[in-house]
């Protein structure tokens, strides 16, 4: 089995103070603070991301087979179920963004808790402060600008629909390689 965090106290708190304060500051592009090899298919960000946040009692799905070198990776090191039902999920990994559809489909939350919804994080070829999304909204000063490269324009409308239901929805981490960006369910955005 490859290995995880060279320290796992220290690196797991340094990726979780990085993870919290892309939430604070949404489509504010964000370096990982440390070196992590994952197996072949998962990014080094999303692999931190997931070995910090997930543990024993953090339902994970993803779309890579439950039998790859990745997913018996994440858990050997976290020991979180998997789960093929989105609804179920607390966390999901999407590394094939073609397969991306619809963030409806992953769990909002409820009213009573909110904070049981879905955390989503996808995979992109690229991440830059291109001019494809317009980002508002708490932790944005006025707006910023993103662009997500292979993500669809289709997936953020959707997205877009269940904006209005606040404060139910799904939190978003898109990665790419080592660096990673927010877009918390608070955060307004426009496709351009």
């Amino acid at each position: 089995m490859q290995k995880g965090f060279q320290s796992e106290i220290f690196d797991s708190q340094a990726v979780f103070r990085r993870v919290l304060d892309a939430m604070a500051n949404p489509g504010k592009i964000m370096e990982m603070p440390i070196t992590l090899s994952p197996p072949e298919g998962m990014d080094p960000a999303p692999g931190a991301i997931l070995m910090t946040l997930l543990d024993f009692e953090t339902p994970l799905w993803s779309n890579l087979d439950h039998d790859s070198a990745g997913i018996q990776w994440l858990g050997f090191h976290t020991g979180a179920p998997l789960t093929r039902v989105k609804k179920n999920a607390a966390f999901a990994l999407c590394t094939d963004y073609d397969l991306l559809d619809d963030p409806g489909s992953f769990s909002p939350g409820t009213i009573e808790s909110p904070q049981e919804s879905t955390t989503l994080i996808v995979q992109t070829r690229g991440i830059d402060e291109g001019r494809s999304l317009r980002l508002t909204g708490p932790g944005i000063q006025t707006h910023t600008h993103l662009k997500l490269t292979g993500v669809s324009n289709r997936f953020f409308q959707q997205r877009a629909k269940i904006f209005n239901n606040y404060p139910l929805g799904v939190d978003m981490l898109f990665v790419c390689d080592t660096i990673f960006v927010a877009i918390p369910r608070t955060t307004n955005l426009e496709i351009l």
